[in-house]
């Protein structure tokens, strides 16, 4: 069970040394580390030092055709020795179309499998010491684990405590499509006996397992952008010690158990209005991790906001739970209720302002107790707040009523702030007065003071605060608080970095001068003093970032550079076919995108492919941009496709191959045509003739069209020798031979009406004229004799 407890210190060395010959062992792609020292030191008055000391390591390097190596080494000294995250390993490594993750040491991942969308179920880690290897894609994961326990303990810096608790397990998460994700998760637990004798209070009353086992289902679906429906569904059973020291995987349990816990709802969230309910039911078999108190609880919450307008929301929650679900009658079973509601604004004049009220009541009913004891509590706060130039005003009340078993509290606390700002220096100040009254009256009144300032690179700090109980009735003393936190951040020489921070908190606590006359034969003198309290500590952490190899780009993260250059890969491929009066036939030279990033041409097969595609969806379709003028894409322009590792997502799709149709307009020379308008009818499509009177229509569809010529445009004088309207087939795989002819000749002569008037009188003229001429002729003639 311990056995990597007791080799904590093998391990640590083991991994400096790996971490000092790694560089030497690999290709130096892209690599990174984190160093720093740091120290934590507490004392007070009666307090041993306590002392926290040592160094830190996190480093990782991208490995070419391996993957990415991680390890971390946290030593500390001081009162013992003290370990904190000790690993090292290989993530994303490309085996079998999977990556693998191979991991020794500390590992601690939640023990949610999926998002959980409520807030007022707590989640705790799993962590342990041992072994972890997990598989990895896109849309599926599977992970075993084995180790033991650890918690988190130190005041300042973190280190890992090992519990005596196993921890074994294996889950696997699942995702759907865009919409359903899901997970299940086997887990076992088996608690070292001498933990019932060594620490207690790693349990809690009527949940001391010794071994436990649970299956566990998590679902969330999202039927649309904002409305999810969350899932939990779990059975876990358990067996008790049957004494300390012993040791009996079959003892029977005090009470029957209930192995069923269930947690379901849904949950709606926009920006205007949002609701989330749910319905728990864990048992106490419900995650029994030692140390970590969980489950036992039953009821039903629900919390939601709305926003009217954009000044104004308004929230509110509610919620009910019990405990004791096994109904064991040596524990005590608690009954909670109680309700919040509340609104913010944005007020005129710059102002803002929040109000809430909140309510709980709260019922005990412990066996060693005649009665139950009951507590309603109610807690009413107020906020209104307004900047001023640099300044940042608020005010803030908040008034409470505290009842148990008929002992009335009341508790008011008033505070002013105000902070200032100008370029890099914040400063802060803040007066508190609390009042409060039960069998007595109290008024406290605190202080608070802060100071910021950042000068390029180098960043102080100070917090303090200073309070005074004045109290008066029948209270004999005055105690007198103060507490001071000065911190600095500066980088130093070559790339180090100093963050520093020291904190004092003294209480002191003397006789009120207005009663000392009840202690006239007091041996006191000057000495009023009855207790001090006075503590300090010291924070100190020197860091240095290193970087080698590669430079990542912009700066970025190792693990996204180390995703970006060893992804797991499969392939997308399709074909294009043409659609033709003659049926479908291969498309050549089609292009044809991926993400609208990547582009493949097809073969004369009519085929494409993308190789060496990271798996994840991707939208895939004819590159519209690029596209031949003489094709025409089908009804599906873009395909989505899901890549997997080592597998083919296929595409396909269709164009039309366009043809043309070509025509000339005969008409004599010297004649004007560009006026001249060609229409397909049945279209909206036309065209205008060149001067020689050449026409045509591209990117036709194949099929018969009627070509005719629009009369109202013919050129004056001119009238169409052939018929105004031609039909034609357009064919890709035969286009007509012979060119579209409209002939046009001149208008014949039309003589004008009064021409027509003489030509008739000098006809009429002629027929009797012979007569009439010789007769005149005659008449000439006789006068002339004469």
């Amino acid at each position: 069970m311990h056995w990597l407890k007791d080799n904590s210190i093998r391990v640590a060395m083991a991994l400096a040394a790996l971490l000092l010959l790694a560089p030497a062992l690999w290709a130096q792609t892209a690599g990174q580390a984190d160093v720093a020292f740091q120290g934590y030191y507490l004392a007070g008055s009666g307090q041993p030092l306590t002392e926290t000391t040592g160094p830190a390591v996190n480093t990782s390097e991208f490995i070419p055709g391996v993957g990415l190596f991680t390890a971390n080494v946290e030593g500390y000294g001081g009162n013992g020795l003290h370990t904190g995250n000790l690993y090292a390993g290989l993530e994303r490594v490309p085996i079998w179309g999977w990556h693998w993750d191979f991991m020794g040491g500390d590992f601690h991942f939640s023990s949610n499998l999926v998002e959980n969308p409520f807030l007022n179920i707590y989640t705790p880690e799993i962590a342990a010491r041992g072994l972890r290897i997990a598989m990895r894609r896109t849309s599926r994961s599977y992970q075993f684990f084995v180790g033991e326990e650890t918690l988190l303990g130190g005041p300042r810096i973190p280190f890992r405590i090992t519990l005596p608790q196993r921890v074994l397990g294996a889950s696997m998460q699942q995702k759907v499509g865009e919409r359903w994700e899901f997970g299940v998760r086997y887990l076992n637990l088996s608690t070292n006996p001498d933990a019932l004798t060594n620490d207690s209070t790693l349990f809690l009353p009527g949940h001391e397992y010794r071994n436990s086992n649970s299956l566990t289902f998590q679902s969330l679906y999202s039927f649309t952008k904002h409305l999810k429906f969350y899932t939990e569904a779990g059975y876990g059973t358990a067996s008790s010690f049957t004494s300390a020291g012993e040791q009996s995987s079959s003892a029977p349990v005090p009470v029957r158990q209930q192995p069923l816990s269930l947690l379901v709802g849904p949950s709606w969230e926009d920006d205007k209005f949002s609701l989330k309910a749910n319905y728990v039911r864990q048992s106490t078999t419900y995650l029994p991790l030692l140390g970590t108190f969980v489950g036992d609880r039953k009821g039903p919450d629900v919390e939601g906001h709305y926003r009217p307008v954009k000044r104004v929301d308004f929230y509110g929650s509610a919620s009910a739970y019990s405990n004791n679900l096994e109904g064991n009658p040596d524990l005590p079973t608690y009954h909670s209720s109680g309700y919040t509601a509340g609104a913010s604004f944005i007020l005129p004049w710059k102002f803002g302002a929040n109000a809430s009220l909140s309510t709980m009541r709260l019922t005990e009913h412990d066996p060693s107790q005649p009665a139950e004891i009951a507590s309603n509590n109610r807690q009413l706060s107020f906020n209104l707040s307004r900047p001023l130039r640099r300044h940042s005003l608020r005010f803030s009340l908040i008034d409470m009523k505290l009842n148990t078993n008929l002992s009335p509290m009341a508790q008011r606390f008033t505070e002013v702030e105000d902070t200032f700002t100008w370029k890099r220096l914040v400063l802060g100040g803040a007066v508190r007065m609390q009042n409060s009254q039960s069998t007595e009256s109290r008024n406290t009144l605190f202080f608070r003071g802060s100071i910021q300032a950042n000068i390029k690179r180098v960043s102080a700090y100070g917090y303090f605060e200073k309070g005074n109980d004045l109290v008066n009735r029948s209270i004999f003393s005055t105690n007198a608080y103060n507490s001071t936190v000065a911190g600095l951040s500066t980088p130093l020489i070559r790339g180090w970095n100093l963050q520093f921070e020291a904190f004092r908190n003294q209480l002191n606590t003397a006789l009120n001068a207005e009663n000392i006359f009840l202690f006239p034969n007091s041996d006191l003198g000057l000495n009023t003093q009855l207790a001090a309290f006075n503590q300090w500590s010291v924070y100190a952490r020197v860091a240095k970032h290193f970087h080698w190899g590669k430079e990542l780009p912009g700066g970025g993260d190792i693990e996204q550079y180390a995703a970006a250059h060893a992804p797991l890969v499969g392939s997308v491929q399709g074909l294009v076919m043409e659609q033709s009066s003659k049926g479908s036939r291969p498309a050549a030279g089609v292009p044809v995108s991926l993400a609208h990033f990547r582009t493949a041409v097809t073969d004369a097969s009519g085929r494409y492919q993308f190789s060496a595609v990271p798996e994840g969806p991707y939208e895939v379709g004819l590159d519209m941009e690029q596209l031949p003028t003489d094709y025409e894409p089908g009804p599906a322009t873009m395909a989505r496709v899901s890549v997997e590792p080592r597998a083919i997502a296929r595409a396909d799709f269709t164009v039309v191959r366009l043809t043309y149709l070509t025509g000339r307009i005969v008409a004599p020379a010297g004649t004007l045509l560009e006026d001249a308008v060609i229409r397909l009818a049945g279209t909206n499509r036309y065209t205008t003739p060149y001067q020689d009177g050449s026409f045509a229509f591209y990117n036709l569809r194949e099929g018969e069209y009627e070509v005719v010529f629009d009369e109202q445009t013919l050129p004056d004088g001119y009238l169409l020798a052939s018929p105004a309207r031609v039909r034609v087939l357009a064919s890709s795989a035969n286009p007509p031979a012979a060119e579209i002819r409209f002939e046009l000749k001149l208008k014949p002569p039309q003589e004008k009406p009064v021409h027509e008037i003489l030509k008739e009188q000098i006809h009429m003229g002629a027929g009797g004229g012979a007569g009439r001429g010789v007769s005149s002729g005659g008449s000439r003639g006789g006068g002339g004799s004469r």
